[in-house]
């Protein structure tokens, strides 16, 4: 088991794995993410804090970051969701969700004082009724829409 497991081993009884951000079968499933902006780039999260979940059969990633917008506000967001296996994304996004936020209390020494979010762009996903919907399933509701027509969740 790598040190960044050992320190989070009560995750390991669930689907999902704590990887490094360069671990290649996590980089592998954002290079086919449509928000990747530089495919096959050696890391693809953010600076900030940060947790990668891999699920164990490598055909799941999530990723959180905490950091701060342009504009200088702090944000803590679900960045990375990709799902190309079996299991339901609502699933998956409410374990992840879980162990995001256990994660954090234990790692970080306590949760950011500000939501945990995430955005979907309905252009860039599969057509479908209500885009997010494995989120809403999942508990995270829906709270706006941007300028650029992003919907924005927030997890429960």
């Amino acid at each position: 088991m790598s040190a960044i497991n050992e320190s989070f081993a009560f995750a390991l009884d669930r689907r999902w794995r704590v990887v490094s951000p360069t671990h290649p079968a996590a980089r592998a499933l954002a290079d086919r993410h449509y928000s990747r902006q530089t495919v096959g780039a050696t890391e693809f999260m953010g600076n900030g804090r940060k947790l990668v979940l891999l699920t164990e059969d490598h055909k799941a990633l999530w990723g959180a970051i905490e950091n701060l917008d342009p504009r200088g506000g702090l944000h803590w967001r679900n960045n990375w969701f990709r799902n190309e296996g079996t299991f339901l994304s609502s699933d998956l996004i409410r374990e992840a969700t879980d162990v995001t936020y256990a994660y954090w209390e234990r790692h970080y020494g306590g949760r950011p004082r500000v939501p945990l979010t995430t955005e979907v762009d309905p252009k860039k996903t599969r057509r479908k009724r209500d885009p997010g919907r494995c989120f809403t399933r999942a508990g995270w509701r829906r709270v706006r829409v941007t300028r650029d027509g992003l919907i924005v969740f927030q997890a429960p």
